[in-house]
C-alpha cells in the first residue's frame, strides 16, 4: 500500500498562511512596544486562538488535516510563547 503524506498533510491553502500571519500578528500587537504600562482590552487575548481556529477550519475544508492541526495549534501557542520569549529577554 503506498500512501503519500502529499495525500495525508496536503498542502498549506494561502488562507490557512493568512490566518497564521494574523494570529501572529495580533500576538505581537499585545506586546507594550512603547512601555506605557497601560493594558491590553481582554478579548485581544482571544484574537490569535481565533485566527488558528479559522485556519484550521480552511484547512479542514480543503482537506489539509495536518495543517489544520498545525493552524489549530499555532492559534493556542502563539501567545504562550510569545509570554515566555519576552520574560526570557526582558527579565521578570
Amino acid at each position: 500500500m503506498k500512501v503519500s503524506a502529499n495525500i495525508l498533510v496536503g498542502k498549506c491553502p494561502l488562507w490557512t498562511w493568512v490566518m497564521m500571519g494574523l494570529a501572529l500578528a495580533s500576538a505581537l500587537a499585545l506586546i507594550d512596544w512603547a512601555d506605557t504600562g497601560t493594558a491590553k482590552p481582554l478579548w485581544m487575548f482571544l484574537l490569535p486562538t481565533a485566527f488558528g481556529l479559522l485556519g484550521g477550519i480552511v484547512a479542514a475544508l480543503k482537506k489539509s488535516f495536518g495543517w489544520a492541526l498545525i493552524s489549530l495549534a499555532f492559534g493556542l501557542l502563539v501567545v504562550q510563547l510569545l509570554s515566555v520569549v519576552v520574560t526570557v529577554v526582558q527579565g521578570p
